[in-house]
């Protein structure tokens, strides 16, 4: 198996399910781009808290993931495919950034509520240019 760091969007809504002895688990279709216009599709699956986080997410949204990656091959129609699947350890989503980023009201991030704020001296010119001369 291959450790891997896999980034893409889900190709369908993810489905959680439980094993025969109650835990928690889902499987997914995730589509990752391996150049401008092509991409490829690796099916995956979670368990427990990871899985339970991954099928909240929709068809669609963003997703990267971690664990162990296996080349895969069936038969259909009788020619062999080939494939990728991944044994998911953890997974991130913007939607996780985001809940990080939320802290409660202080003083000091209370403006700051997941937006982006310009430093001070945006837009104003530096007081020192950048066009010196570099001597090698």
């Amino acid at each position: 198996m291959i450790d891997a760091l896999i980034s893409g969007k889900l190709i369908k809504q993810p489905e959680l399910k439980a094993s025969q002895n109650g835990k928690p688990y889902t499987n997914f279709l995730l589509s990752v781009s391996i150049g401008e216009a092509e991409s490829i599709v690796i099916s995956g699956i979670a368990f427990g808290v990871v899985a339970e986080r991954i099928a909240k997410l929709g068809k669609g949204d963003a997703l990267a993931v971690s664990g162990s990656l296996k080349p895969t091959t069936w038969e259909k129609d009788g020619e062999t495919k080939h494939g990728l699947s991944l044994t998911v350890s953890d997974a991130l989503s913007v939607y996780d950034i985001s809940k990080k980023r939320r802290k409660p009201d202080t003083p000091d991030n209370s403006t700051h509520q997941g937006t982006y704020q310009p430093p001070a001296s945006y837009g104003k010119p530096h007081a020192r240019p950048y066009d010196d001369e570099l001597n090698f």
